[in-house]
C-alpha cells in the first residue's frame, strides 16, 4: 500500500511537471472519498484549483551547436589544406624547372651548333669551352636544387 501511495505520488508529480513544461494550466481537486486528482481540464461540479507551474532550473541548457573547439579545428583543418596545396603548387614548379635543366643539359650534351639570341635578334654561337662551362654549371644547379 505505501509503495502504491508512493508511486501514484511519484507519477501525478512527474504528470504536473510534464504538463508545467508544455505551458498547459493544470487543475486539482479532491473528491468525495478524499482522493487527489490532477487533469488539465476542470471538472464541472467541483472546485477546482490552478496549480502554479514552477520552473525547473535543474535542467541543464543545450550546448551550442558549433563550439570553439570545432570551429578552431575546422579553421586548423583548412589552414593546412592550404599550405599542402602551396607545396604541392611549389613541388610542381619545382619539377618543372629541374625538367627545363635537364632538357637543357641534353641539347648541350648532343652538340651541333648552338647558340644564343640577342635582343637584337642576332645569333651568337656558343665555342667549345662555352658549352662546357654551360653544362658545368648546369650540372651544379641540378645537383643543388634538383633531388
Amino acid at each position: 500500500m505505501r509503495t502504491l501511495l508512493l508511486f501514484l505520488a511519484s507519477s501525478s508529480f512527474a504528470f504536473i511537471t510534464v504538463a508545467a513544461e508544455e505551458n498547459k494550466k493544470v487543475y486539482t481537486w479532491t473528491d468525495d472519498q478524499g482522493i487527489i486528482h490532477y487533469s488539465d481540464r476542470p471538472v464541472s461540479g467541483k472546485e477546482a484549483e490552478i496549480l502554479k507551474q514552477v520552473e525547473n532550473n535543474n535542467i541543464a541548457t543545450l550546448a551550442p551547436k558549433t563550439n570553439q573547439w570545432q570551429q578552431d579545428y575546422q579553421e586548423n583543418k583548412k589552414n593546412k589544406a592550404k599550405d599542402q596545396q602551396l607545396i604541392d603548387e611549389s613541388s610542381k614548379q619545382k619539377q618543372a624547372y629541374c625538367q627545363q635543366l635537364k632538357d637543357r643539359i641534353a641539347l648541350f650534351e648532343r652538340g651541333g651548333r648552338l647558340y644564343n639570341k640577342s635582343v637584337n635578334g642576332e645569333r651568337s654561337f656558343y665555342s667549345d669551352d662555352e658549352i662546357a662551362k654551360e653544362l658545368q654549371q648546369l650540372n651544379t644547379e641540378v645537383k643543388a636544387k634538383c633531388r
